[in-house]
């Protein structure tokens, strides 16, 4: 959209963001402005997309994909897309909240729309008959600090409806549901637990020192985990490694949970290191 004379340039997102990017950097561009800011440009750009409809199915590719799905020796995930999520990177964190205070029958409009799209397209993929072994969501709404939205609001607007699709999912044999959220979770885990959500990922330790143990601690043996280690050892030595592996194994002995560095490895990152963590990970954990 322009380009700015440091080198640096702006550009609209596949999300409707209007962000900042400079050269040679690959972490989170700045949000400068965003398309969805009221109900005018949720109708016109945002609305017309997000109805459920049949003639979008490949239904050539679902048939290949269900004949494959018979053989197959690895697990089969439905991914239920996000809640809540995807509307935050469409209005960004300010947006969002302040449509909150501003206009809460488009925020419950928006919302609402969002998760009957995900409910239909769960519900279609089941009714081909595959059996999936897990479901899975995305989220990506805390940061180190905890959540980037009141947990009560998020337990009142967004709650019934994980509710609504993950009964879905158990009515068809799918007991394992997981969730993808950064940061800072414990204030959000009871009530995606509470609304059937039992499998939280990646549980960074992060500065907050995420932890399964802590999680279950609260919320009992119900709560399963994926991630949850400190991949900075990896930048360390192989002492610091034997002391994470000893960490972690008496959470690996609670069962329900599986150990896993969260995202990008750090930039000084050790390779030798990745490797021997990689060969002690098999013999301490893998039967």
């Amino acid at each position: 959209m322009e380009q700015r004379a440091d080198g640096s340039y702006t550009y609209l997102n596949e999300d409707g963001a209007i962000v900042l990017q400079k050269d040679g950097v690959t972490s989170i561009p700045a949000e400068i402005d965003h398309t969805l800011v009221d109900r005018k440009s949720w109708e016109e750009h945002y609305l017309p997309k997000l109805k459920f409809s049949e003639e979008r199915f490949d239904s050539q590719s679902i048939a290949k994909f269900e004949k494959e799905a018979v053989t197959r020796d690895e697990p089969l995930v439905l991914f239920c897309k996000s809640l809540f999520g995807h509307i935050r990177n469409w209005m960004g964190v300010v947006g969002i909240s302040y449509l909150y205070a501003d206009d809460v029958e488009l925020y419950d409009e928006i919302i609402g729309t969002v998760a009957e799209l995900s409910y239909k397209i769960t519900e279609r993929l089941l009714k081909t008959g595959m059996q999936f072994d897990t479901a899975h969501f995305w989220e990506d709404i805390c940061f180190k600090n905890g959540p980037l939205v009141s947990p009560s609001v998020f337990a009142e607007k967004v709650g019934p409806y994980y509710c609504k699709i993950t009964k879905l999912l158990n009515l068809h044999g799918v007991d394992i549901v997981s969730l993808d959220c950064d940061g800072d979770i414990d204030t959000l885990a009871p009530i995606w637990l509470e609304n059937g959500v039992n499998t939280m990922f990646p549980i960074e330790v992060g500065t907050w020192g995420g932890s399964i143990a802590k999680l279950r601690e609260k919320l009992g043996r119900d709560v399963r985990g994926i991630g949850g280690m400190n991949k900075h050892v990896l930048c360390e030595d192989y002492a610091a490694v034997d002391r994470e592996i000893e960490r972690l194994k008496p959470l690996v002995a609670m069962d329900g949970y599986i150990p896993c560095p969260d995202h990008r490895l750090p930039p000084d990152t050790k390779w030798e290191v990745v490797q021997y963590y990689c060969e002690q990970m098999r013999k301490t954990f893998i039967r």
